[in-house]
């Protein structure tokens, strides 16, 4: 009732009697505590261990096989935090250095970028891949197919479906290190088309931001299903959705240009367009421009990867 415990209430009426010369805790005698020649025991024990590449651990089931652990685990851990000396340490695991990939794209089709994504099919588990290839200057997707498994087979006939469709191959393609992205027949085929392939670093998340930016704004819009209810629908549902993308999405990165403006070049006539109705606001309205004329924002000239 009156929110103390039974014990303090008592010891608050009953209070113990005070000692008179108090002893530190550290300084007090403990029966069971180890002798001077026990812990010089577990000590040697411990460095002879580790002269011999050997762990506490390691070290004292050795003692105990052979009859003599003097004391529990934890009193050899005890025993040799305080000790000093070279000490066995485990390797670690070593990691392979990668250069960080670099490129730039001053035209269309000089870099693509590509990677798959899975679609959610209709059952727990099931997943169709939507294997997905980008201009990484322009942003326009120049191929998209939606398969039910990933394959290396399936890869190649996407690029080589891209470039006849393009009537030319990139100079580069940008990748991860996935198995289809690293796969052999994948390698033969950029080396007869001419092609470098780029990497992104291991768990490196932003290596890739051009294929991973464009399967957020995919997925982020409202008409994502749930689920898909069978591979025919995810791939009408991804063939309106690159469609759309490709011609109507203003993209932030391209000054509200769509990817299919700057891959084609017509965005240079619709900058003229705005340009103009920029003019024609700042003649009608000059004040409210502070004397300056408004300039319509052009696409960038040049698209890089990690620049310096």
């Amino acid at each position: 009732m009156i929110g103390v415990a039974t014990s303090t209430w008592h010891y608050r009426h009953h209070p113990r009697a005070r000692v008179a010369d108090p002893l530190a805790h550290t300084e007090r005698y403990q029966p069971c505590a180890l002798s001077s020649e026990e812990r010089a025991q577990i000590v040697s024990a411990i460095r002879d261990g580790w002269h011999e590449q050997r762990s506490v651990e390691q070290s004292f089931y050795d003692a105990f096989d052979a009859g003599r652990p003097v004391a529990s685990l934890s009193t050899w851990m005890r025993c040799a935090r305080g000790l000093r000396g070279p000490r066995p340490v485990r390797r670690r695991r070593t990691r392979r250095t990668v250069a960080m990939p670099q490129w730039e794209a001053c035209a269309p089709n000089e870099v693509w970028c590509w990677d798959i994504t899975k679609l959610p099919g209709p059952y727990t588990g099931v997943w169709y891949q939507q294997y997905t290839i980008i201009d990484a200057f322009s942003r326009t997707i120049i191929a998209s197919s939606v398969e039910t498994d990933e394959s290396d087979e399936l890869a190649v006939a996407l690029f080589q479906a891209a470039i006849e469709r393009e009537g030319v191959h990139p100079r580069i393609v940008h990748s991860d290190g996935g198995p289809a992205m690293k796969s052999v027949l994948l390698a033969d085929f950029y080396r007869h088309a001419g092609i470098s392939a780029s990497r992104n670093r291991p768990r490196v998340s932003n290596d890739n931001p051009h294929i991973e930016s464009y399967f957020k704004t995919e997925k982020y819009r409202p008409d994502y299903p749930s689920q898909f209810t069978s591979v025919e629908h995810a791939r009408e549902w991804a063939e309106h959705v690159v469609h759309d993308y490709n011609t109507r999405h203003h993209h932030s990165s391209l000054a509200g240009f769509t990817p299919e403006q700057v891959h084609t070049g017509t965005w240079v006539d619709v900058h003229t367009e705005r340009q103009a109705v920029l003019d024609a606001q700042y003649a009608a309205n000059p004040e409210r421009y502070r004397g300056r004329r408004p300039i319509a924002a052009t696409t960038p000239e040049i698209t890089q990867l990690n620049p310096t």
